[in-house]
């Protein structure tokens, strides 16, 4: 038994009649990678909470944490807000604040380079170390 074409077409009245309106986006041009998204991010961030620091923090910020943190730093005549803000900034949560007086933060990033420094020093011992057993 042969088919042919006129009995594996769609009838008319089955036919979905186009919808009115402008036609949807593509998906594919809304989505940013997530580097450009972080990169993003982070500028809205430094436009609103001020400088960003890479910094290891020890008891001075218990509400943000201690150890290695991403916050964002404005410096006033009298005063420093630190921010710790993770994830998109036009959400609230995930944002924890603190006040410092300005002398208390300029001794936080001082002990912050100190502590950079010891590492570098620690990494470049290191780095002599295998150098001197794999010539």
């Amino acid at each position: 038994m042969a088919y042919s074409d006129e009995l594996l077409t769609i009838p008319e009245f089955l036919w979905r009649k186009p919808k009115r309106g402008r036609p949807r986006k593509n998906k594919e041009e809304n989505i940013l990678s997530a580097k450009d998204k972080w990169d993003e991010w982070d500028k809205i961030k430094q436009e609103k909470y001020g400088t960003r620091y890479d910094i290891q923090l020890g008891i001075e910020a218990p509400r943000i944490g201690s150890g290695y943190r991403i916050v964002y730093v404005k410096e006033g005549r009298k005063w420093a807000y630190m921010v710790c803000h993770s994830g998109d900034p036009s959400r609230r949560e995930g944002k924890v604040r603190k006040r410092f007086s300005l002398k208390a933060w300029l001794g936080i990033k001082e002990s912050h380079k100190k502590y950079v420094a010891r590492q570098e020093r620690a990494l470049e011992k290191l780095r002599k170390k295998a150098h001197e057993t794999n010539p």
